[in-house]
């Protein structure tokens, strides 16, 4: 099967997915306001709210505990354990919906959450209570927090109060999340819940999945997460809050102009009952999906996209469910569920898959660079970024074309690294995510 058809240049021109691209300088430039307008949160900005952490770890060895990180996703929630000798355990990974049949249906749906989580703890690690070591605990939150430090009886740390629940930072769905609102503490509901199994932490840090991200590269100035969603750090520069770090949901709040979207994200839109897209919903895996399967049924109404009439018909019919996992095989030549095509449609839908990850890896790199304007601005002549990207891992040629992206953007006489970071796979099965290494690392400095 040949790999790219002769006219699908003209099939993507046709669609506008050269859009980007060819206002790729104006794409940054806006993006470059919208970063620099976020500390005085004057629009278009993004978020510029406090992980109420520093960059730089201190040199000091921390005293030695028990350090449990919950890594509470978009989709699942794992929680490990680590030893102040380094030694990992994956205590549990569960899809999110595994927690709610399971919860107490007379709590709050977070405050249950939280319940079940504490009591799956204990049951997998149920020396956990009579252990002597001084316990520490760490939450990665993947939406949108303000991080505040705090003091409670014999716990201290940082908390994170729900923040930005109405603009469109918490578009994910999770179940838990559907009774918060702005201002919620999660620290002290979380606290009250391990006081109720009789927990009591010497810390509690929460932090969202990018600040700890960033933590996961010793000396890295951000952290960028491009998997289910899209989100970076950014980092203070001035003397009144240098090296501090800041979550952006900037992934979330960075609206793409309309010049640059194409007529299948015109229609991807049109379905989802929006007038303007993100920059994550092009690039991230949360809509990766979607987003094509709407490509596909616009493409197959042009001209040149005719081939892709059968696989439209049976995306519209609901024959055909795209998921990202058959794209990434599709790509490395397995057609999977795409089989009783034709080899002129699969040829065609592996094409347009190859220009939609293109455009998203660029969208990516467009934000990793932007992870770290504001500090090249300042004067840094070389920055590294700490990359979680499960859409970098899995699809073949994303991870390069995001670092292509990145270099092509970068300003003459200054540098951005970029560093891929894996999760720690362990011999009895399971891994160890990224925000979760960087958590541990975070918690230990505390």
């Amino acid at each position: 099967m040949t790999s790219v058809p002769t006219t699908h240049g003209v099939l993507e021109e046709q669609l506008g997915l050269s859009r980007i691209a060819h206002n790729l300088q104006s794409v940054v430039k806006l993006g470059e306001t919208v970063v620099m307008n976020a500390p005085r949160k004057i629009d278009p900005c993004c978020a510029w709210d406090a992980g109420s952490l520093s960059r730089c770890l201190p040199s000091t060895q921390p005293s030695p505990h028990l350090g449990i990180l919950f890594d509470i996703g978009g989709t699942h929630t794992k929680v490990a354990a680590r030893t102040p000798s380094g030694e990992w355990a994956l205590l549990f990974d569960h899809l999110n919906d595994w927690f709610q049949p399971r919860r107490d249906t007379t709590l709050s749906p977070l405050r249950g959450f939280f319940r079940v989580i504490i009591e799956e703890l204990l049951s997998s690690l149920p020396t956990l209570k009579t252990q002597k070591m001084p316990l520490r605990i760490a939450v990665i939150w993947s939406n949108q927090i303000e991080t505040k430090r705090f003091a409670a009886g014999s716990t201290s740390g940082v908390t994170g109060v729900v923040h930005g629940f109405q603009n469109g930072s918490y578009r994910k769905g999770e179940w838990f999340l559907k009774e918060i609102s702005n201002g919620d503490d999660l620290g002290a509901l979380l606290l009250a819940e391990l006081a109720h199994a009789g927990l009591s932490p010497e810390r509690l840090v929460i932090g969202n999945d990018t600040i700890f991200t960033l933590f996961a590269v010793p000396g890295a100035h951000s952290g960028v997460v491009v998997s289910s969603g899209g989100n970076c750090t950014l980092v203070g520069t001035d003397d009144s809050d240098r090296d501090e770090l800041y979550n952006s949901e900037l992934g979330a709040l960075f609206s793409l102009p309309h010049s640059a979207l194409s007529l299948g994200d015109e229609a991807f839109a049109k379905g989802r009952e929006v007038l303007t897209l993100s920059l994550e919903e092009l690039s991230a895996g949360n809509w990766f999906p979607q987003m094509l399967s709407a490509h596909v049924i616009t493409a197959a109404k042009l001209p040149a996209g005719v081939a892709l009439s059968p696989i439209a018909k049976a995306i519209e019919s609901n024959e055909l469910r795209i998921t990202n996992a058959a794209l990434c095989r599709l790509l490395e030549s397995d057609s999977d569920i795409f089989n009783s095509f034709t080899d002129d449609s699969r040829m065609y839908l592996r094409a347009l898959t190859i220009s939609l990850v293109r455009r998203a890896a660029m969208l990516a790199g467009i934000m990793t660079y932007l992870s770290v304007v504001n500090q090249l601005k300042a004067g840094l002549p070389s920055a590294s970024v700490s990359l979680d990207s499960s859409m970098s891992r899995y699809f073949p040629g994303y991870f390069d074309h995001l670092k292509e992206c990145v270099a092509s953007i970068t300003p003459r006489g200054r540098e951005v690294r970029v560093s891929l970071v894996h999760p720690i796979q362990l011999a009895g099965g399971g891994d160890i995510s990224v925000p979760l290494q960087g958590a541990a690392l975070a918690l230990a400095a505390q």
